[in-house]
């Protein structure tokens, strides 16, 4: 309704009615809804029921609309507000009451309650809730400002100072809340609470707070209070801390500050205080956490970690580890001291569309897992690697590039392998033929396809740990390398450094033969350059071969050409029946002929030949055997390799599809398959001199109870004859078991491996992504390592694995049998346990086992992790806050494995 209107009604009360849309320049909205009742208001401020006399004015919420009025007001913007039941004017008091369902803006605050007045005088307003039937409260105010959320059983605030009053209030602050009897804002933001309580349970009556008399909570800075107390379960605990402050963790935002330690004590180390450290930022795309360990009977670790990122640049870690661990007294017979080290980086930086750069690097020293890590796969970890990369595509070509710097270490022998640097130049397989003829009889030529491959290498071979340093940088000529405590073999130091460069070629091509047959022409190449090769003399003075290593260039080179041929049978198994079951068997043949020189014939001079003892007996050896990349191999061959791989599939009509109500469009038959794989292969060289048939491998595998069991089996048989003779030795001999034995030949090896998993459907359906709790992601991932999926009620796979080998006809078999397993299940909602173990049948031990409990507190959280017994026997028991801003709040009792002597 227009303004003029509106007048017209309100008579000689005009001018008092304009006087609050004046200085508002407001709208009045509002959504008619079912008439409300509203009741009596016991609070302190009391909001009329009834209103009556011609100074009071009741509007309709749907004619509740000013267009247009502009006039002077001392609020800076527009005040929008609506309610679902009635909008009240009292022209005497110049009040505004608003019922029902009531919303209001003004600028970036805003309100909602089911009772609201409004002191257009004083500019104030104040809200408070209503009784249901029942007694409760319900429709209490909800203030927000910004992006924070305050919640109130009674609000007053004042529209031009900022300034508000709030009884029993309820604010969120980052993952948790504060509650206060009585709480001020001022205009900056901050709030003055009286009787305050922090806590991060969302129940009304929380399980747990820190209780304070006095809290402040600063705007985007953080919480401060007085004297601190824990309540649990409504019980304080006798500890007061004499003030605190809690950061506001704000998104995108980092803040400098200390790491407390976890503490506790070992039997052996003493008491402990570990991973204290402190924390900082550096700039906006780095940080810095300098942390340690220290123990009472010494011992002590440091380490320092930095992460970077630049988004849509880089982005990676940076970490170093140095440590010392003691045990006992030096005057002890078993007293013993270590030094561990680590460094490790990772880093990803994708320089431009074909240029990418990274980085894994983790070296260490060789003990270090095993002293310095506390989790229980590093313990049984015997090898680690590292890598720095660039890679390089070329645009509109068919080359790329990589350079590699690497490293392998091998735990157990305290050794290390390192490539500094490794070159690799590849080719994408070209087509050079393709346009030459659209004849059908070129089409060989046409798919004729050429590769290319050459890599380069300086590679460090088996250095000591301890020789890392003065090896890699090459700061002595010399090193010793110790073979017992006493004895050592001097070495130089560029002995350890070995270069080479291979060069890998192919072309191949496919030929279509009777529509049904592929065959498959190729031919490879291989180049070797090396910079030094071995020459061996006999010494007659000692009866012993020397070698010697010969510097100079040489290119070594190695062919082969093979052509194979390829096809597919199919055989259907008809079975009688309502049902119609069948089974369809694909069968694939293929052959293949192999052709490769001899590459020891001395017109290649690759091998020579050097007498090995005084009667004159010579060896053959390969000039070349210690290069990086291999050399050509020993021996022709022309071979034909056979091999037949076997499908079956089967498929059969549905129960339902006879129902004269089944849909015609769906499928009538279930189909699967019962074997993935069955296969045999063999090969024959009929340039070998004996022994011209190779093993027979066989390899199966299938799926099983609707794909849950995997079953994976595979088998060799030699195919020759074995001779005993009467002192226990046995031979083989050239002739063919199933010609004098009447046997196909002897099991060499086989293994069996079967694995399945099982789980439970869910308790609850998955959240629609509408109903996506973003804070709730967030918190899960904060602290990943402290989830638990209690939505699951069970799940259970296991695996197990045979292994049989006997290559020796003389010699007993090699028999492992291996069982492992791992489950969960929650035998109450709110109780959960998690077990891992197996057995081994041959050593007949059960293996690494743990059985872990956790216990859902709602807001809190408790896990006990147990190794009941082995070299890692230990036990872990926390109880913690499920918060991650109150991380630190947590009780642990621990036996861990790292504070005892293993070896």
């Amino acid at each position: 309704m227009h303004a003029a209107n509106l007048g017209i009604l309100l008579k000689k009360s005009l001018y008092i009615l304009f006087i609050p849309f004046i200085c508002l320049g407001s709208w009045l909205r509002a959504q008619q809804v079912p008439a409300y009742s509203p009741q009596a208001d016991s609070a302190q401020h009391a909001l009329p029921d009834s209103l009556a006399g011609d100074s009071i004015v009741q509007i309709d919420p749907k004619q509740a609309l000013i267009d247009s009025l502009k006039a002077q007001s001392d609020l800076k913007s527009l005040v929008t507000y609506s309610a679902s039941d009635s909008i009240i004017f009292d022209m005497d008091s110049n009040m505004l009451y608003l019922y029902g369902n009531v919303s209001i803006q003004y600028e970036t605050t805003s309100l909602q309650a089911a009772r609201v007045r409004i002191d257009w005088e004083n500019e104030t307003m104040y809200a408070t809730g209503v009784e249901d039937e029942q007694g409760n409260l319900v429709g209490t105010p909800v203030f927000t400002e910004k992006e924070q959320t305050y919640q109130a059983r009674e609000l007053t605030y004042n529209f031009r100072t900022q300034k508000g009053l709030v009884k029993g209030a309820r604010m969120n602050e980052q993952d948790g809340f504060i509650l206060a009897e009585v709480a001020k804002r001022l205009p900056d933001g901050t709030f003055n609470a009286k009787g305050g309580r922090f806590t991060t349970c969302d129940l009304e009556d929380p399980h747990f707070y820190i209780q304070s008399k006095k809290i402040k909570v600063l705007p985007n800075d953080q919480i401060i209070s007085g004297p601190l107390s824990m309540v649990i379960a409504d019980f304080p605990l006798p500890i007061i801390i004499p003030f605190g402050f809690i950061p506001k963790m704000e998104q995108d935002k980092r803040r400098s500050g200390i790491v407390f330690p976890q503490y506790g004590d070992s039997p052996e180390r003493g008491f402990f205080l570990r991973n204290l450290g402190f924390y900082t930022p550096i700039g906006e795309n780095f940080d810095l956490l300098i942390d340690g360990d220290i123990y009472t009977r010494g011992g002590w670790r440091i380490g320092a970690r930095s992460s970077y990122r630049k988004r849509y640049k880089y982005n990676g870690s940076f970490s170093l580890e140095y440590g010392f661990r003691k045990f006992g007294e030096k005057t002890d017979p078993d007293a013993s001291r270590t030094t561990s080290w680590r460094v490790g980086w990772n880093h990803s930086h994708p320089i431009d569309p074909q240029t990418r750069f990274s980085a894994s690097v983790n070296i260490s020293s060789s003990n270090t897992i095993r002293e310095l890590s506390f989790n229980q796969n590093d313990f049984y970890t015997n090898n680690v690697s590292s890598s720095i990369s660039l890679q390089k595509t070329f645009a509109n070509s068919p080359f790329s590039l990589n350079m590699t710097i690497s490293h392998r270490q091998d735990m157990n022998k305290s050794t290390m392998n390192m490539d500094l640097p490794t070159l690799n130049l590849s080719m994408r397989r070209l087509t050079p033929f393709q346009h030459v003829s659209n004849k059908k009889s070129m089409e060989w030529l046409t798919r004729m396809g050429v590769t290319y491959n050459m890599q380069g290498a300086q590679r460090l071979q088996t250095i000591p740990d301890s020789l890392f340093i003065p090896i890699l940088f090459r700061t002595r000529d010399s090193v010793d390398l110790y073979l017992t405590d006493t004895t050592f073999n001097r070495r130089s130091v560029s002995s350890f450094y070995d270069i080479g460069l291979r060069h890998n070629a192919s072309a191949s091509t496919s030929i279509k033969l009777l529509k049904y047959i592929n065959i498959s022409p190729s031919f490879t190449y291989a180049g070797y350059n090396y910079f030094e090769s071995e020459k061996k003399t006999f010494n007659p003075q000692t009866n012993q071969i020397e070698t010697r290593v010969v510097p100079g260039f040489s290119f070594l080179h190695q062919f082969s050409t093979s052509v194979s041929a390829n096809t597919n049978f199919y055989g259907i198994y008809q079975f009688l029946g309502k049902r119609q079951f069948a089974i369809r068997q694909r069968i694939s043949p293929s052959i293949s002929y192999n052709l490769k020189p001899d590459f020891s014939d001395p017109k290649w001079g690759y091998y020579d030949e050097v007498q090995k003892d005084s009667l004159g007996n010579t060896l053959l050896y390969n000039r070349y055997q210690t290069g990086i990349y291999g050399s050509p191999s020993r021996g022709e061959s022309q071979s034909i390799g056979f091999s037949l791989t076997n499908v079956f599939e089967m498929k059969y009509r549905k129960k339902e599809s006879f129902d004269p109500d089944f849909d015609p469009k769906e499928d009538k038959f279930v189909r699967g398959r019962l074997l993935d794989n069955l296969s045999m292969s063999t090969s024959y060289n009929f340039a070998a001199d004996s022994f011209r048939l190779a093993p027979f491998r066989f390899s199966a595998r299938t799926q099983l109870l609707n794909n849950k069991i995997n079953l994976n089996a595979g088998a060799s048989m030699d195919p020759y004859s074995v001779v005993f003779d009467g002192e226990g030795g046995a031979r083989r001999i050239d002739k063919l078991a199933l010609a004098r034995d009447g046997k196909l030949g002897r099991l060499t090896n086989a293994q069996v491996s079967i694995s399945t998993s099982f789980r439970s459907e869910q308790i609850r359906s998955k959240k629609k992504s509408e109903e996506f709790d973003e804070n709730e992601f967030q918190r899960i991932q904060n602290s990943l390592e402290n989830y638990v999926d209690f939505d699951i009620p069970w799940s259970f796979s296991f695996s197990y694995n045979f292994s049989y080998s006997k290559f020796s006809p003389a010699s007993d078999a090699n028999i492992t049998q291996t069982l492992r397993f791992n489950g969960d299940f929650n035998f109450t909602p709110k109780w959960k346990i998690a077990f891992t173990s197996g057995y081994d049948f041959r050593r007949k031990d059960i293996s690494q086992t743990n059985v872990s409990i956790f216990r859902d507190l709602h807001c809190w959280q408790m896990s006990f992790s147990w190794v009941p017994f082995g070299q890692l026997r230990s036990y872990v028991l926390t109880i913690s806050v499920k918060s991650p801003t109150l991380r630190d709040l947590r009780l642990n009792k621990r036996d861990q494995w790292q504070d005892r002597r293993l070896f």
